[in-house]
C-alpha cells in the first residue's frame, strides 16, 4: 500500500468517525429514569420546551453536551479533510524499475 493510499484511508476514517460523533443523538437521564433527548451535536432533534418541562437545568446540560460533542468532532473532521485534500493534491511520483 502506498503512502498516498494510506493517507486516503486514514483521512476517510477520521472524516467518517468525526461525522458519526457529530450526528449521533445525545440524551440525558433524569433522576426518575426517563431519557431527555438533547439532539445531535448540531442541535437537530432537540426539543427545548420538552427539556425545560422536565427541569430548566436540562436545557443547559444539553447545551453543554452538544458543545463538548462539537469540540471532539470538528477537529477529527478537519484533520480527515486535510489528509484527503493533501493526498489528492500531492503530486504523484513515478517509479522506474
Amino acid at each position: 500500500m502506498s503512502v498516498r493510499t494510506f493517507a486516503v484511508v486514514v483521512g476517510l476514517a477520521f472524516l467518517l468517525g468525526g461525522g458519526a460523533i457529530l450526528f449521533v443523538m445525545l440524551a440525558v437521564e433524569a433522576p426518575n429514569g426517563a431519557l431527555v433527548p438533547c439532539g445531535n451535536g448540531l442541535g437537530f432533534g432537540f426539543d427545548q420546551p420538552a427539556a425545560a418541562a422536565v427541569s430548566p437545568a436540562y436545557v443547559d446540560i444539553c447545551a453543554d453536551l452538544r458543545h463538548r460533542r462539537l469540540l471532539w468532532s470538528l477537529p477529527l473532521i478537519g484533520f480527515g479533510a486535510l489528509l484527503l485534500i493533501g493526498s489528492l493534491v500531492a503530486p504523484r511520483t513515478s517509479t522506474r524499475r
